[in-house]
């Protein structure tokens, strides 16, 4: 396969300088994955354009090529092209390096759980096909967390109205249901249903995200895929224990997976 030429977009460019920066040392991709603590499949990702680089990669690049900001330079430009929200992008460079991550949705079954299509059914309305895709792939490549070598433990709380709110239909529905029965087998997976008759009013999904040695920061969705990083500790704390309030109603992860066997019963 080879990757698109350096004029077509950002991306394009930003992965051909990759290369030619890498080849200009005499260093094999995975030599430059080693140096920079990723793997040369995530090397060739994203000099094919398959992968897009996070802004901490973008330093490194810049440190072990001893260039004054270059590739971190180009990083906006790249996510300009992906189409995401403001914020988000910052939210995701957050969640790839949290340790721990606990979160509360109400609405859908949340990004980091969900399969491509039912991902595509979510983001379809009002989206231009082409920006459709793009929020698609990085959707999905947010989910490789989960399957890194050190992956975070993801502790996920969903109302069980996402269970049975449908999104492309039964066979979507089916699929991802499985798909949420395969992950809470993982021993960093927690999924836990909040049964409907739990009395709480959360009034919007959210997640707190921790890592060793930094305070936790969280992350609150609002209405058209946005949302915002908050590092105000008073509010984080508050969202705390307000997490930790719904997880004691929720139920556990033995009666969680009952609860979504006999949604995928129904359909």
């Amino acid at each position: 396969m080879q990757p698109p030429p350096p004029s077509e977009s950002a991306r394009a460019f930003f992965a051909f300088h990759l290369k030619r920066h890498r080849e200009g040392k005499g260093w094999s991709q995975p030599t430059l994955g080693a140096k920079i603590h990723i793997s040369g499949s995530l090397v060739s990702g994203i000099e094919l354009c398959n992968r897009r680089p996070t802004l901490k990669l973008c330093q490194t690049l810049d440190e072990v090529f001893d260039l004054d900001q270059f590739f971190e330079a180009l990083y906006p430009r790249v996510i300009e092209e992906t189409g995401l929200p403001a914020g988000f992008p910052e939210f995701i460079e957050v969640e790839a390096g949290s340790g721990v991550i606990k979160l509360y949705e109400n609405f859908v079954i949340t990004g980091i759980l969900q399969t491509e299509d039912y991902a595509r059914a979510v983001l379809r309305a009002g989206q231009h096909p082409e920006k459709l895709e793009r929020l698609v792939a990085a959707r999905l490549e947010r989910q490789e967390i989960l399957r890194r070598e050190n992956p975070p433990v993801l502790v996920a709380l969903l109302d069980e109205s996402v269970l049975r709110r449908s999104f492309g239909g039964p066979g979507v529905m089916r699929a991802q249901l499985e798909n949420l029965l395969d992950l809470a087998e993982l021993p960093h997976v927690h999924i836990h249903v909040v049964p409907g008759d739990a009395e709480l009013c959360p009034e919007g999904a959210f997640m707190i995200l921790s890592s060793t040695g930094e305070p936790d920061t969280a992350y609150a969705e609002s209405a058209g895929g946005r949302g915002r990083l908050i590092d105000d500790d008073g509010y984080v704390a508050e969202l705390g224990i307000l997490l930790e309030l719904i997880r004691s109603k929720a139920l556990n992860a033995e009666d969680s997976q009952t609860a979504i066997r006999k949604a995928l019963e129904e359909l």
